[in-house]
């Protein structure tokens, strides 16, 4: 994982909020800017979905007096008797006071021990046939376990179970994500934050929004049962208001229009006009004389620039 994108633990952490005021922030941020990175947080908030959807398991009544029944527990020994034993193992290790057990054995002849207790065991065995012949044991079962055959999955293994995998493409990260993408991303870790997480909240939360859907379908019900209250009417009822606030508002707009000085200037401009036939010609010969030199400039520019199949050509010679 590169050093730039926070890594799994730090994902997870982050799911559970356990990471610090400042480090959260900078985790959102990086989010809201990191497609790559939202795709594995969707995937860490999925698998915690699903685990929370899992059954809760408990213990039986009683299971832990069944365990505690079942434990020997004895009584802690004194100061002298814990020396007492350490003695006496100790005798036990130096030669010719018993035999190593089974495990210190198994130890010696592996390579395992600190080189004071091999050499006990070594002196010991020397002069021990039952040992010697304890140990030849020992070094023939571990040579035979060595000989054993090392299983090893098939060639075709990590392809075959790679192909079940689905891995999503990664997103370079020097990529420029565009300022809407990111705006979107942290509306929705934002519209996330209120998303139910279990069961009893989804309860919770579509009890919520059915107390109103039930009060306005009951009161649906009670207007449209209503004997008076037909399709008719009530599309009369609905083309009359419409007719009132569209009348309504070509009133308000008809009268902000002619209030405005803007249009009192065109209103008295043309008024001018037509007051002053000679400007009115003048005013029309001036726009005739704009409209031709406009056409012969196109014109030329067309006829200057010929369009040869619509591409440009460009040569390194």
């Amino acid at each position: 994982q590169p050093p730039d994108h926070p890594s799994a633990e730090r994902l997870q952490a982050f799911l559970d909020g356990e990471l610090p005021e400042g480090e959260r922030g900078r985790t959102e941020e990086h989010l809201a800017s990191c497609p790559r990175c939202s795709v594995e947080m969707d995937g860490w908030r999925l698998l915690y979905e699903s685990l929370q959807d899992l059954p809760t398991l408990a213990p039986n009544n009683g299971f832990a007096d069944q365990v505690l029944a079942g434990v020997d527990v004895s009584k802690p020994l004194s100061l002298v008797a814990r020396l007492g034993a350490r003695v006496r193992g100790r005798l036990r290790e130096s030669p010719g006071e018993g035999h190593p057990e089974d495990g210190r054995l198994q130890d010696w002849v592996e390579g395992l021990l600190p080189g004071r207790q091999a050499a006990r065991i070594r002196t010991h065995v020397e002069g021990c046939a039952a040992c010697v012949s304890r140990a030849a044991a020992w070094r023939s079962l571990l040579g035979a376990l060595d000989g054993l055959e090392r299983f090893a999955p098939a060639t075709d293994f990590a392809a075959r179970v790679m192909a079940d995998i689905h891995v999503p493409v990664p997103v370079p990260a020097n990529r420029a994500v565009p300022e809407w993408r990111r705006a979107v991303a942290r509306a929705a870790l934002v519209v996330r934050r209120f998303v139910p997480r279990s069961r009893k909240a989804w309860a919770t939360v579509s009890g919520v929004a059915l107390t109103p859907a039930v009060t306005l379908g009951l009161m649906a019900w009670t207007v449209f049962t209503h004997p008076t209250v037909t399709p008719g009417a009530l599309a009369s009822f609905a083309w009359w208001k419409a007719s009132d606030l569209a009348a309504f508002a070509w009133n308000a707009a008809s009268v902000r229009v002619m209030q405005s000085a803007e249009a009192f200037g065109v209103f008295s401009f043309v008024q001018s006009l037509a007051l002053s036939p000679a400007l009115l010609v003048t005013a029309f010969l001036v726009f005739s004389v704009a409209t031709v030199m406009a056409a012969w400039v196109l014109y030329r520019n067309l006829n200057a620039y010929p369009v040869d199949g619509g591409y440009a050509h460009a040569s390194l010679h």
